[in-house]
């Protein structure tokens, strides 16, 4: 098959959306994923859920940043005002874990800068081999639908013979009952049909 010329910005271009998330793609292709789109479609899912756990370790630890410097201000404050040196050993934890924090949120912010990127290659990968696996559904189906076609041809003439054949024995059964008719006459034909047939 011609290859397609589908990449990042052909993504950001068409503002394509991350195909896993879209109902459409969802419903036509979860059980009809070639293996091309199984493994791409994995490595989305990982750089999606790596985004999503840097987002929220982010948050986490902005929040506590804030808390920390509360604290630092608080333990500040006793400190100056008392000269308590029970207060320098969390006013030195507080700041080390500060400090921490400041060293981790630039390495997040980093990380997150080059995720969109990934991501949207990623995306674009499954973009094209999703466009293959449909024209391989449509030539499939294609040829589904021309067997289809056949079997429903073949069906439609059996029904005819059939019908055909009802109509036939049904002529037949009249002419049986007519001949039965005119030779014993009306009341010895329901006394027959008492005794002799099979399914009244």
């Amino acid at each position: 098959m011609k290859d397609i010329n589908i990449d990042e910005e052909y993504i950001k271009k068409h503002r394509i959306p991350i195909l896993i998330y879209t109902p459409e793609w969802i419903q036509l292709f979860s059980n009809f994923k070639s293996k091309s789109m199984e493994r791409t479609v994995k490595k989305l899912e990982e750089l999606l859920s790596r985004e999503k756990s840097l987002q929220q370790e982010q948050k986490e630890l902005e929040r506590r940043k804030k808390v920390l410097m509360n604290k630092i201000l608080y333990l500040s404050n006793e400190l100056n005002e008392t000269n308590n040196e029970g207060f320098i050993k969390p006013l030195e934890d507080a700041q080390n874990e500060i400090l921490q924090i400041n060293k981790r949120i630039p390495e997040i912010v980093e990380e997150l800068e080059t995720l969109p990127s990934a991501i949207n290659q990623q995306n674009a990968i499954l973009l094209k081999e999703t466009v293959k696996r449909t024209y391989e559904l449509i030539n499939e189906n294609k040829i589904e639908v021309e067997k289809t076609k056949e079997e429903i041809n073949k069906t439609r003439e059996t029904l005819m013979e059939l019908v055909q054949k009802k109509v036939d024995m049904e002529e037949r059964l009249k002419k049986l009952y007519s001949y039965l008719h005119g030779i014993v006459g009306a009341t010895e034909m329901e006394e027959l049909d008492e005794n002799m047939l099979i399914d009244k």
